[in-house]
């Protein structure tokens, strides 16, 4: 084989290559921009909720539910998904994430602890649906929604906590 004959295939291969990188990379831009897309649409990113089941928070109502998203902080500061204006609630006091297809709950060493079926947490938890989560003052029940999230499988397995 002569010499221009071999550059000109290592070109080509070398040419294949690159667009080869560069469709893939293209191709996940294009996923990610459709998955924000959606979740701009006005679709919720909840794949689960909380009721209150009792509260010292007056504008806190029994029954109120509330949405949860993959990864909901739980405390008193503004910058927590579920704000709790209670002086037994740490600034940054729980964590309640959809990790491995089920919700962990994780205290953030707050100061007076984190309850999941009256019990103190002190590592992360898995939690189910009919769970109660104890912040503070406020008793909260964690219920699944009917929604799974996209890229997870329906399980086929019934929770029996009511």
């Amino acid at each position: 084989m002569n010499l221009p004959l071999l550059l000109i295939i290592i070109r080509f291969v070398s040419a294949a290559a690159l667009l080869s990188f560069l469709g893939i990379i293209f191709w996940y831009l294009h996923r990610d921009l459709r998955s924000s897309r959606l979740l701009s649409d006005g679709e919720s990113a909840a794949i689960g909720m909380i009721r209150i089941l009792t509260s010292s928070i007056p504008d806190l109502a029994m029954d109120t539910v509330l949405d949860l998203s993959p990864i909901t902080s739980i405390g008193r500061n503004d910058r927590n998904t579920i704000v709790l204006d209670d002086n037994y609630v740490s600034g940054e006091h729980a964590l309640l994430s959809w990790r491995e297809s089920q919700w962990w709950l994780e205290d953030l060493n707050s100061r007076n602890g984190t309850l999941l079926n009256d019990v103190a947490i002190s590592d992360p938890v898995v939690v189910s649906a009919g769970d109660i989560i104890t912040v503070g003052g406020v008793r909260m029940k964690l219920e699944q929604s009917g929604r799974q999230p996209a890229d997870e499988p329906l399980s086929g397995i019934r929770d029996s906590n009511p």
